[in-house]
């Protein structure tokens, strides 16, 4: 398992292929490969992704070459599967529902009546991984209504609460 605090930046191939696509990335991976800037850690980039890819997605840049350590080594990597660690910190009982909460009513605020069925559904998400099912979603209708950035924006910063 990477660490989470480890920061990766663009090779010198890896800012050719943002400049001149040639490789074949799959869009999450050029997603990827676009996002990392030598600045964002491994838990920066982690909300933009479903739960547990980002690991395997820079594993693969940094194979492709294409992505190193902010200085210039490979990143140790664990032969155990991301599935297999535990999370550093759990989140409390408390915390989640404070952030289940928050996304409720952000919800219910921006989008009013037709944000009902939407806002049922994540009040009624139970853990972390069913929450962030439900951002997914969320996304989405926040995107449709208020735009690509705010939809994002909103995703991101409820995800990074679950971290």
């Amino acid at each position: 398992m990477l660490d989470e605090n480890l920061v990766f930046h663009k090779t010198e191939a890896g800012a050719r292929e943002i400049a001149s696509p040639s490789r074949g990335l799959s869009p999450k991976l050029r997603r990827a490969l676009i996002l990392v800037d030598g600045a964002k850690a491994v838990t920066d980039l982690a909300p933009m992704f479903r739960p547990g890819e980002v690991e395997a997605i820079l594993v693969d840049l940094q194979s492709q070459g294409l992505v190193s350590l902010a200085g210039g080594e490979l990143a140790p990597v664990s032969s155990a599967p991301p599935a297999a660690a535990a999370p550093a910190i759990a989140l409390s009982r408390e915390r989640f529902d404070e952030i289940r909460q928050a996304a409720v009513r952000e919800i219910s605020h921006r989008l009013g009546p037709n944000g009902d069925a939407l806002a049922i559904k994540v009040d009624g998400c139970r853990t972390p991984e069913e929450l962030r099912v439900a951002l997914r979603e969320a996304e989405k209708i926040l995107s449709s209504f208020l735009g690509a950035e705010y939809g994002r924006s909103f995703a991101q910063k409820i995800g990074r609460d679950l971290l």
